[in-house]
């Protein structure tokens, strides 16, 4: 009798979490799925120069590889460059579904301990260190109140953009795993590496994933649908001073660092990110690394306007000129790199992507808005290179800090969303 009733509890505990299991035995729910992606550290970095710029990027391709073999992508495979392909066939049209693996720079991802909250009932969330994130300073908790939400514990970033968005795909495959019957198209998995400095589709083969159009899931909100998003542009300034012993610097001393503060100082203060919103482009430093001798500059420019962006370009040339022609001893130099483009004008000429989004979402009870992304994505640099990629919401907030947290309501609402787009 006893067996009988802890066999009953087990069922009953499998029904009320929605757990799957693979063949191997595997139980894992789709919350599970995401908190094993977030505690692999995939942070990307902008010195090395490599593909990735991170090794450690293909411990989670590995891992990846390894799940969707056995979700039935035979053909699953990391390439030299840490790319994760994989091909789910079916009948009718080759959609895409698209994903980065890599976290962003300005915090770590190191030892992720994410915590979840059930029915966030509003108010201050206190992380540690003394850390709080409340709905004073973060007005989008509001929207969130009774969904149970994934939080960081305050050292590290949580890694929901995008371990959010790989997390909502492989859940969508292992419902097609479950459900053999259902009719889908043949389904294209790409996951990408470092686009988190701009360089996800450097090495991207196109004629691998061999999809007609596809939808990156690597954004906010669920019934945003992206098709527009900044130009951008880094920017690095190179200073070289004139060292020599402050006692007797009268006259000749040219201290490097003091000059990227008068840099800073001559650009227009009220163009950061800070005082942006919706449209609005931006200069934004994000390093300063140096001496009194030498000091290093890194910028990024941001602007929806071909014209603009192009102004901002041209606003850090003058102010570099000025700085030169005043400190004529001291050596300034000015880089721009192209990461990404404008993806409105690319998505315009196919709308295939965004009507057949809209549809699906509709179906499952969500009104599709047309959003700007205030940054950049993998699809925008496949749609200007002929592979319409839209992008979708993951329900997850707060990118790139301490702060980021998933509303597991809207994370799972989004996996509805992706099977139905691959539905026939």
């Amino acid at each position: 009798m006893i067996f009988y009733f802890l066999l009953l509890l087990g069922i009953i505990y499998n029904l009320c979490y929605n757990r799957k299991t693979t063949k191997k035995g595997e139980i894992m729910t789709s919350l599970e799925r995401f908190i094993r992606y977030v505690k692999i550290d995939t942070q990307a970095s902008d010195k090395t120069g490599t593909t990735p710029s991170t090794e450690k990027q293909k411990n989670l391709g590995a891992l990846l590889v390894k799940e969707l073999l056995e979700l039935g992508l035979e053909d699953a495979h990391m390439d030299e460059f840490g790319i994760v392909y994989g091909h789910l066939p079916g009948k009718g049209t080759r959609i895409g579904l698209n994903a980065h693996m890599d976290t962003a720079l300005e915090v770590t991802d190191e030892n992720v301990k994410p915590h979840l909250i059930k029915e966030y009932k509003g108010g201050t969330i206190k992380l540690a260190n003394g850390l709080e994130m409340s709905p004073k300073q973060f007005p989008v908790l509001r929207k969130h109140v009774g969904h149970d939400l994934v939080v960081t514990d305050g050292n590290t970033l949580l890694g929901a953009d995008d371990k959010a968005g790989i997390a909502i795909i492989m859940s969508a495959l292992q419902y097609f795993k479950d459900n053999p019957k259902v009719a889908h198209n043949t389904i294209c998995v790409a996951f990408t590496v470092d686009e988190e400095i701009g360089e996800g589709p450097k090495h991207f083969n196109y004629k691998e994933f061999n999809a007609k159009y596809a939808y990156t899931i690597d954004g906010s909100d669920i019934d945003v649908v992206e098709a527009e998003n900044f130009n951008a542009y880094a920017a690095s300034v190179d200073i070289i001073g004139v060292s020599i012993h402050p006692g007797e610097a009268k006259g000749k001393l040219i201290n490097a660092l003091l000059l990227a503060k008068e840099l800073i100082a001559s650009l227009p203060e009220k163009e950061t990110p800070f005082d942006s919103e919706g449209k609005q482009g931006y200069w934004h430093i994000n390093e300063i690394v140096g001496d009194s001798e030498h000091a290093t500059m890194h910028f990024i420019l941001r602007d929806f306007d071909d014209d603009g962006i192009q102004n901002r370009i041209e606003t850090v040339k003058k102010a570099v000129k000025a700085l030169q022609d005043k400190y004529p001893t001291a050596k300034i130099e000015v880089n721009f790199k192209e990461q990404y483009r404008n993806m409105k004008k690319y998505v315009a000429k196919k709308p295939i992507a965004l009507k057949r989004v809209r549809s699906v979402m509709r179906k499952n009870g969500i009104e599709p808005i047309s959003g700007a992304i205030r940054g950049g994505t993998d699809g925008a640099t496949f749609s200007r290179n002929g592979l319409i990629t839209p992008n979708l919401g993951t329900g997850s907030y707060n990118h790139h800090g301490r702060y980021e947290f998933l509303d597991l309501y809207e994370f799972n609402k989004m996996i509805s969303v992706v099977i139905g787009l691959m539905k026939k």
